[in-house]
């Protein structure tokens, strides 16, 4: 092809001379079990993984437990994590974190405060161990008691070990997942690390999610050259809410990725491979401009020139600007008459010498068993007519969180840990950061970042799922031949977009079920309606209010929606607008 890279390595050029034989991650398997505590964070009231009640050990002068009293209570009952139950303290800006509390008789084995957060504690005379997590990290919102979220960790267990031999759920979804992925590695695959200049690239110029709020006031996003849909002053009532989004849309973004080091085309080349290949797996560093009759969403997302306030997405007509997208989003661009001047690319490997004929070249796939056994997991939960609909949402959420935090994964360096005593001689000297709060010292460390971890570290994975998922939620196909996405809806009908999801005072009609006249035949990355709220409805005038109209959707389901629609004749799309590339945030499920 004319665009065969000039400056491609070959085989494991342009990396160091010092690097390992090998870059495949070792899999663990048959790992020991580790013995969970199940318990309500407020009353403390639990069970073990065998379903005996445990009762906690409180504190003289107490109602309920607090922290110190059931790290004791796990310890006296030989379990190595309490798993709480209920609604997850929110760590608020100026309060001290719930984890970051006195815990006399324990000191802290590095916390991670992140989301999820996972604490780790270790007995000051006998060193036990102990991990504290909410069961939200694992499966959502689902509200589950002790007794449910047993139940739901064995039946995620044990459908994960129908799906992946030898496999068991480890400390975290991430964790699972990156074990899930070394297992199903294909044998003919080496996982090549991206060139460093590469690699520090990616991490400068790719974003994860669009993230809009559409109507004008605190949420929208003010630089000039992003007008919102709606002014609540002109349009302060809307007909009604409808929340859509991609089914298990990461699922469908992982087909065939690209494969490290990377390599770089200059303008011409990059010219060629866009011209020949639509399907190319690389990321684009372009020129746009906005249309001068544009009227819809932005398309394009541009770094503030503060990174620290993240993207915004021009739709002004006639602005320009310049980013690295991937090579998805440049096509659903195109298509809409976006002007592109595509200024040099990053491509990826797509193929692989084969497994027994290491002359025949074959693609790469480096994801694709591990997401397909996934799916499979995923479908055969939904079709389980013996398991309760409950522990199904919790399963579902679950499997999902191990799909959305493995991508994510990929392009992370470790997570800082956070450490807390409240006697300032147990400070590291080395410390970099203490932090003095009241009685409390406060300080970080990274873990190091080398050996199985470097393994692991794959960011050409997530910012091309990332990419990809953020085209399709513009526009990609749908059952029948019919189109979905943010673009396949009238611009004065959306709200805004989050991830995958969307967010209309209309249902579109691509997004009803085929036995309805829709697109939504039940396929994984399909964008399908959630729930829709009736209206009239006040505009929510920023994302807080459209948050509610969303939680709310998600309780009233789609009943409304069909019972409206069918009362109607079937609405025109009203557009001829060609697909894309998505999935989620990781917002919809």
């Amino acid at each position: 092809m004319a665009y065969s890279n000039r400056e491609r390595p070959g085989g494991r050029a342009g990396l160091r001379d010092n690097t390992p034989t090998t870059f495949r991650p070792v899999a663990y398997r048959n790992l020991a079990a580790r013995k969970n505590l199940w318990a309500d964070y407020t009353t403390g009231r639990g069970v073990l993984d065998n379903g005996q009640a445990v009762p906690p050990k409180i504190g003289p002068r107490r109602k309920n437990p607090n922290l110190t009293d059931m790290l004791d209570t796990a310890a006296a009952v030989g379990v190595d994590r309490i798993f709480f139950t209920g609604k997850t303290p929110v760590a608020t800006p100026g309060k001290r974190h719930w984890l970051l509390v006195q815990t006399p008789g324990w000191i802290d084995g590095g916390h991670n405060l992140g989301s999820p957060a996972t604490g780790r504690f270790e007995h000051r005379q006998t060193g036990k161990r102990m991990l504290v997590q909410f069961v939200s990290g694992w499966f959502g919102d689902a509200p589950l008691s002790p007794e449910q979220a047993r139940l739901a960790w064995q039946a995620t267990e044990g459908i994960i070990g129908a799906h992946f031999r030898g496999a068991k759920l480890m400390d975290s979804p991430t964790a699972t997942g990156a074990n899930l992925w070394a297992l199903t590695l294909p044998k003919n695959l080496e996982p090549y690390p991206l060139t460093e200049d590469i690699a520090e690239e990616l991490h400068r110029t790719s974003g994860q999610h669009h993230v809009e709020h559409l109507v004008a006031g605190s949420s929208s996003d003010t630089h000039p050259d992003c007008i919102p849909l709606h002014d609540p002053a002109k349009t302060p009532k809307i007909d009604g809410f409808a929340y859509v989004d991609g089914r298990f849309m990461y699922g469908a973004m992982c087909s065939e990725l690209g494969i490290g080091p990377g390599y770089r085309l200059r303008r011409d080349d990059t010219a060629d491979m866009l011209r020949e290949n639509p399907y190319a797996r690389a990321r684009v560093h372009v020129q746009f401009k906005v249309p001068d009759t544009w009227d819809h969403i932005g398309l394009i997302g541009v770094q503030h020139e503060k990174a620290s306030e993240g993207w915004y997405w021009p739709n002004r007509p006639g602005a320009t600007g310049s980013a690295w997208i991937d090579a998805a989003e440049f096509f659903v661009a195109a298509r809409h008459g976006w002007q592109l001047d595509p200024i040099e690319s990053v491509a990826f490997t797509t193929d692989v010498p084969g497994a027994r004929d290491r002359d025949r070249r074959v693609r790469a796939r480096p994801l694709d068993t591990w997401k397909d056994n996934l799916v499979k997991a995923r479908a055969a939960v939904a079709g389980d007519p013996l398991m309760d609909e409950i522990i199904k949402t919790a399963v579902s959420a679950a499997l999902r969180s191990i799909l959305i935090n493995t991508i994510g994964n990929f392009a992370a360096r470790g997570r800082v840990q956070t450490h807390i005593t409240f006697d300032p001689k147990e400070v590291p000297a080395n410390a970099p950061d203490v932090k003095q709060h009241g009685k409390a010292f406060i300080w970080t460390t990274k873990p190091r970042f080398d050996g199985q971890a470097q393994r692991y570290y794959h960011p050409e994975f997530a910012v091309q799922v990332w990419g990809r998922a953020r085209a399709r939620m513009l526009s990609g196909p749908m059952a029948g031949g019919l189109q979905g996405g943010a673009l396949h809806v009238p611009a004065h009908t959306l709200l805004g977009v989050r991830g995958d999801a969307i967010y209309t005072t209309e249902v579109p009609s691509w997004s009803l079920t085929e036995e309805r006249g829709g697109g939504d035949d039940g396929r994984v990355g399909r964008m399908r309606l959630q729930g829709y709220v009736p209206g009239p409805l006040k505009i929510p005038a920023d994302e807080t209010a459209r948050n509610r109209l969303r939680a709310k959707a998600a309780r009233l389901g789609v009943d409304a929606a069909y019972s409206e629609y069918e009362m109607q004749a079937a609405p025109v799309d009203g557009t001829d607008y060609l697909p894309g590339d998505d999935e989620q945030e990781a917002d919809g499920e």
